[in-house]
C-alpha cells in the first residue's frame, strides 16, 4: 500500500459512505469524489508528484486527460514532468475540425491516458478510440484510485495497461488502521469490492 496517496486521499475527504446511483443505475455503498483534490493543494501536490513518478517509468510521449476529471489531474502532471499535454472529449464535437481531441497530438507519438478513477474499464475505451483515431498509440492508463471491479481484465483485452496508485481495498484499510471508517461501513464496502453486482438486484 501506498501510505502517501492513502493519507493524500484522506486529507482530502475522498470517500463518502451511504447508498449511491451511478450513471446506468448501479448501485454502491461507497462514493470516491475525487474530482474534488485540486481543492486541497497539498495532496493534490503529493498526488500529482507520485503519478509523474509512474509516468517517468512508462515508455510514453503524451499524456492525456480524460474529460472531465483527468483534465486538472493531467494538467498538474504536464507541469510538474514538463511534458505535452491533450485531453480527449467523451465523444467527438459535432462542429468545427469534429475531433475528439484538444491539443496537438502527432501521428505514432506515444499516449499515456490518465483519470480520477476505475470501474471495469468500459469508459475508458471510448477515449482510448479517439486517441488511436488520431493515429496515436496508446498502451498504458493510469489513474488515482481502481475500484477493482475488473477494469485490469477488460483493458488487456484491447493491449491496455492498467497502472495505479491504490486500489479502494487498499485505502480501506489504511482508513481502518487510522480509525477513520466505522466498522459498519469498512465491512459493508468491503463486501460490495468482493461482490458489487448484489447491489444492483
Amino acid at each position: 500500500m501506498n501510505e502517501v496517496i492513502a493519507k493524500a486521499l484522506c486529507d482530502a475527504n475522498t470517500l463518502q459512505f451511504g447508498l449511491f446511483s451511478f450513471y446506468g443505475g448501479r448501485k454502491s455503498p461507497v462514493y470516491a469524489n475525487l474530482r474534488n483534490l485540486p481543492s486541497y493543494p497539498e495532496a493534490f501536490k503529493t498526488i500529482t508528484k507520485e503519478l509523474v513518478k509512474v509516468v517517468k517509468e512508462l515508455d510514453v510521449d503524451i499524456i492525456a486527460g480524460a474529460e472531465t476529471a483527468g483534465i486538472p489531474i493531467a494538467s498538474a502532471m504536464a507541469i510538474e514532468s514538463n511534458m505535452p499535454m491533450v485531453y480527449v472529449r467523451k465523444r467527438p464535437k459535432t462542429y468545427g475540425n469534429k475531433s475528439s481531441i484538444e491539443g496537438i497530438i502527432e501521428k505514432n507519438k506515444k499516449v499515456v491516458l490518465i483519470d480520477d478513477m476505475v470501474t471495469d474499464g468500459k469508459s475508458k475505451k471510448k477515449f482510448i478510440e479517439g486517441i488511436r483515431k488520431e493515429g496515436a498509440i496508446v498502451k498504458d492508463v493510469l489513474v488515482i484510485l481502481d475500484r477493482e471491479q475488473g477494469a485490469t481484465e477488460n483493458l488487456a483485452k484491447d493491449n491496455i495497461k492498467l497502472h495505479r496508485l491504490i486500489t479502494l481495498r487498499e485505502l480501506l484499510e489504511f482508513m481502518k488502521e487510522k480509525d477513520l471508517v466505522d466498522k459498519d461501513n469498512y465491512g459493508i464496502t468491503m463486501n460490495y469490492i468482493k461482490n458489487p453486482e448484489q447491489w444492483n438486484k
